[in-house]
């Protein structure tokens, strides 16, 4: 590329870099509402009652246990693994069925979901079913089982449908 070129990509990219800074708190306030629009669909169906704003808020307390793998992850790459590139970068996910098994040896499809199978995200189950159990009152082992089947549910669409995009996208 010319120096030209560089300049204007340089200065598009500035022109446009506000647009993300709308879009991430829109696509997290939609994360936010689709799991605790699951959580309340679940409810629904146990108690045909119907509760939103509670579990809006539970779900947005429990995502903070989703804060501590970007955390860990900007420590590693910072101190313990300073040589790195864009692909260590993609499927390093701590504690999690991936980083046991390794990138390598698994299909690009079971990527998401090996990133997925982690210590956080039982955690995050946890603490949403802590939430629910102090929001309805009921046990917390009967609030597990309200986020395993409406949480868990979403969860498997969502992972299914990210390994469907992959296959085909790739």
């Amino acid at each position: 590329m010319t120096y030209e070129q560089i300049q204007k990509t340089i200065t598009q990219t500035h022109e446009w870099s506000w647009l993300g800074y709308v879009i991430l708190p829109v696509l997290n306030l939609l994360k936010f509402a689709l799991v605790a629009s699951c959580l309340s669909l679940g409810y629904y169906f146990a108690t045909n009652q119907w509760l939103f704003k509670p579990f809006f808020r539970i779900v947005i307390q429990a995502e903070l246990v989703l804060l501590l793998p970007a955390v860990i992850k900007l420590l590693w790459f910072l101190f313990v693994q300073t040589d790195y590139n864009l692909a260590d970068l993609q499927v390093f996910y701590p504690l999690s069925a991936l980083s046991l098994i390794g990138a390598d040896s698994v299909a690009p499809y079971w990527l998401y979901p090996l990133q997925l199978t982690n210590l956080f995200e039982l955690a995050y189950w946890l603490v949403l079913a802590y939430g629910v159990s102090e929001v309805i009152d009921i046990p917390i082992p009967k609030a597990v089982g309200l986020v395993a089947a409406s949480y868990g549910s979403g969860l498997l669409v969502w992972v299914a449908l990210v390994m469907f995009l992959t296959v085909s996208l790739s």
